[in-house]
């Protein structure tokens, strides 16, 4: 009887894909991580952080005033008086205009930098303060619906299109 000599490789193809697909997921992941990394490397000779002297000359000196803030210690008396308060113009900001029901039109208006709420017409948008009429670009504000506007909100203008050519 004749016995079959053929040699079997101690690794076979359905043994060994396993070790080379991780071995392919990890080399692209390095890859990727590698891409990543230099694409977001400075391409000045900057240095990636500044040092505390350079930085020290950058700042402003600290104000014992703001130290004591931060400390948790009271204001010494040479510190300025209560800052002045903002105009009402600054305070207000018209983020958009939106549709309400069939006709009225309501702004979108932030106040001192908060999130947008939304205002109709005839409503307070700052005590005093009434908003009068909504247009697609403005809102008037004014004492009453019947008073004169004393504000109008203007929406802001979108940046120009870039333009020129590719390096």
């Amino acid at each position: 009887m004749r016995q079959n000599t053929t040699s079997s490789s101690p690794w076979s193809w359905s043994q060994s894909a396993p070790a080379w697909a991780s071995f392919l997921v990890w080399g692209a992941a390095s890859a990727s991580l590698v891409a990543w990394g230099l694409a977001f490397w400075p391409a000045d000779s900057l240095p990636l952080a500044a040092s505390t002297a350079s930085t020290a000359a950058m700042q402003n000196p600290i104000q014992a005033a703001d130290l004591g803030k931060v400390l948790g210690m009271q204001a010494q008396a040479n510190t300025p008086a209560e800052k002045a308060a903002p105009s009402t113009a600054s305070r207000l900001s018209l983020i958009g205009v939106a549709k309400s029901g069939s006709r009225d039109m309501v702004a979108l208006i932030a106040v001192d930098g908060q999130a947008a709420k939304s205002f109709a017409r005839g409503a307070e948008v700052l005590p005093g303060l009434v908003l009068q009429s909504v247009s697609l670009q403005k809102a008037s504000l004014g004492a009453s619906l019947a008073s004169p506007s004393s504000l109008q909100l203007d929406m802001p203008r979108r940046p120009e299109a870039a333009t020129g050519s590719l390096p």
